[in-house]
């Protein structure tokens, strides 16, 4: 029973203690004295049962506004915000494009985990707002508003170091994130993440772990329909099947894509795709084509910080 009908018996029984106590009087013809002694009594009693109730349920109808926490989804990150951020709609946002963390001298498009630090503070200590996935599809579909100084950050692929490196320091620094998942890579060799380690994150609420294909192919190079279907939609279902994940994004690989990816993503429920095209994204801009900032170890500081607030940043 709620606690609403519990008080309600509660003061259905009182008020018919009271009728009784009447009853007494008339048919008894007790004391005056007595009668209005017993009456006072059960009224007393009755403000104690309704105070009662009231208090009972004080805890939970007055919370504070505003002390709301979002219920965790698998795979779904959680909005960061503290109280005094200020809204707005951007003139655009820059959607961040990390791959492995590492030491790899020759690869430029390793970042090293100095580097990953020095970025992320940089964003922390300069007031910048990461924003998860979900935020960015309700900007660019809806125009709705975000916080001030917005960046998605986003990392492809699923290798060990988004476990070891990228997961910890994006929770030190409080920071939603999005990992593009190459389903078919996961524990295939020691630089790849397990599930087990990929479900902690999922449960986390810090991360949204969305579809980057089974295998990783140019699916505009697949013969058939069919084989593009495979890679979306068996990728999605692995997701569902193996993290509870009911994913709407992804991250065409390589940036190829044509006209009948887009239509096999519609149809399978993918709600915004981004690419490997260089720019920030808009209101209005087309979800299924969405750019994105490419960060790798050979971009300075100084670039870094072009490519968060300019759409003709320097492409070298």
């Amino acid at each position: 029973m709620t606690e609403r009908g519990k008080c309600s018996k509660i003061k259905y029984v009182c008020f018919f203690a009271i009728i009784a106590r009447v009853r007494l009087v008339m048919f008894r013809h007790i004391g005056t004295k007595y009668f209005f002694s017993s009456i006072l009594a059960v009224v007393l009693g009755l403000g104690l049962c309704c105070g009662g109730c009231s208090m009972g349920t004080s805890s939970t109808t007055d919370k504070p506004q505003g002390t709301e926490t979002k219920a965790k989804v698998p795979g779904v990150a959680i909005p960061r915000r503290s109280p005094d951020v200020k809204y707005s709609v951007p003139q655009g946002v820059s959607i961040l494009m990390y791959h492995m963390i590492g030491d790899m001298k020759n690869n430029a498009a390793v970042m090293t985990k100095e580097n990953l630090e020095r970025q992320m503070k940089y964003l922390k200590d300069h007031d910048y707002h990461p924003i998860t996935i979900e935020e960015l599809y309700g900007y660019v579909a809806n125009g709705d508003p975000l916080p001030d100084k917005p960046v998605c950050i986003t990392f492809d692929d699923g290798y060990i170091d988004t476990y070891t490196i990228v997961y910890p320091m994006m929770k030190k620094y409080n920071f939603p994130w999005t990992l593009f998942l190459i389903t078919d890579d996961v524990e295939k060799s020691y630089q790849r993440m397990t599930w087990d380690q990929l479900k902690e994150m999922a449960e986390s609420g810090d991360v949204t772990i969305a579809n980057h294909t089974l295998s990783h192919p140019k699916l505009h190079n697949l013969k058939t329909r069919e084989e593009k279907e495979n890679e979306i939609i068996g990728a999605s279902k692995a997701l569902k099947y193996r993290l509870g994940i009911d994913t709407a994004w992804l991250a065409y690989p390589y940036g190829d894509y044509d006209d009948e990816v887009i239509d096999i993503c519609k149809k399978a429920g993918i709600k915004m795709a981004v690419t490997t095209d260089a720019g920030r994204v808009h209101v209005g801009s087309y979800p299924y084509e969405l750019k994105r900032v490419y960060i790798g170890n050979d971009i300075s500081m100084a670039r870094f910080v072009e490519r968060l607030n300019k759409d003709n940043y320097s492409p070298v």
